[in-house]
């Protein structure tokens, strides 16, 4: 037999070890799925595509704001990316699903469609679309039910309204904004069923010169109360009612999705708030594991993570009987009177 040199049995015998040590590491690697469900690892993130400036002090500064939340409830690394053009949703989603984020926010009905498209692809990433209607196997949406809430503001402007005109103004009509303002509608006919409301679309979510142009027009028109749920676009709503204080046209306004008192400290006389809460207990269900793909609703009644409250400014402004009125309705909400 031909006798192999000792210097070559020591490197057959190396490269035999080498091919041992990564066979195991193949094993290893292919059995274990890296479940991001239940992720542990120090590298867990989180992001969230916002539709506007998180500067807008109301729908993406809400989200924003929860996101801010999230990075310091649970410790993990955070990404909020405003996504402006819708034609460019899709290639934000699958940008931010490529670049590893195990949770994926996307804040606003908008994004139902292109996170439908990219999150077959990505199947260990989870995606939550706020006021949204899609469900599927790493797909979750959250409704807000903001309507009790702007029932309430509706009884305010059904009682205190001078004129029977109240308006609203949105950014688009999409099925969440109508159903808010369907709710506030209700909660002024409660009340006052000769008035009239009116309602008009920007068409978008930012041109604040339009929203201004709209909230003009209802002004001439005899209204005195305007409801906006259009983001940046609602600014020009509050430019137009503050100029008309100037002038000595009292108008009131109402804050959506989040506190605006301070944006408008002269015109806005009450809001319905969405709080973090919702945002964070889902981050939390998907970091700990107990995530489930399903329409996660949050409400008044239930959870308190919607809410009614009064600008500390103007609270002065509102008659007791009104104050009463909103106190009655929203007990009954509390108790599943309504609303249940």
């Amino acid at each position: 037999m031909k006798q192999i040199p000792y210097k070559s049995q020591y490197n057959m015998a190396i490269c035999a070890l080498q091919l041992c040590l990564l066979a195991i590491a193949f094993v290893f690697v292919g059995c274990e799925k890296i479940d991001i469900m239940s992720h542990e690892a120090d590298d867990y993130k989180v992001g969230m595509l916002l539709p506007g400036s998180t500067d807008d002090k109301g729908w993406n500064a809400l989200a924003y704001d929860a996101l801010l939340a999230i990075e310091e409830e649970l410790d993990v690394t955070i990404n909020p990316v405003e996504s402006h053009t819708p034609a460019k949703h899709e290639a934000d989603v699958r940008s931010l699903a490529t670049e590893g984020y195990n949770l994926i926010f996307g804040h606003g009905y908008e994004y139902g469609a292109p996170i439908k498209i990219v999150a077959p692809d990505f199947p260990e990433t989870v995606f939550v679309i706020s006021s949204g209607d899609v469900v599927a196997e790493n797909i979750a949406s959250i409704n807000f039910q903001v309507e009790p809430a702007t029932y309430l503001l509706g009884i305010i402007a059904g009682m205190m309204t001078k004129t029977e005109k109240i308006g609203v103004i949105g950014g688009q009509d999409f099925p969440s904004v109508i159903s808010a303002f369907d709710a506030f509608e209700a909660g002024v006919k409660s009340v006052n069923p000769d008035a009239e409301v009116r309602r008009d679309y920007v068409g978008n979510w930012e041109d604040v010169a339009k929203g201004k142009e709209l909230a003009i027009a209802q002004i001439n028109e005899g209204i005195d109360f305007i409801f906006p749920n259009a983001d940046i676009a609602s600014r020009g709503v509050f430019m137009a009612a503050e100029e008309a204080h100037t002038d000595g046209n009292i108008i009131y306004t109402f804050g959506a999705n989040r506190d605006q008192s301070a944006v408008s400290p002269t015109t806005v006389i009450a809001n319905a708030v969405i709080t973090q809460r919702p945002f964070v207990e889902i981050a939390k269900l998907v970091k700990e594991g107990t995530f489930t793909p399903q329409i996660y609703t949050y409400t008044m009644s239930t959870d308190r993570a919607i809410d009614m409250v009064y600008n500390p400014s103007l609270i002065n402004k509102v008659p007791e009987a009104v104050k009463t009125k909103v106190a009655e309705a929203k007990a009954e909400i509390l108790s599943g009177k309504l609303f249940d």
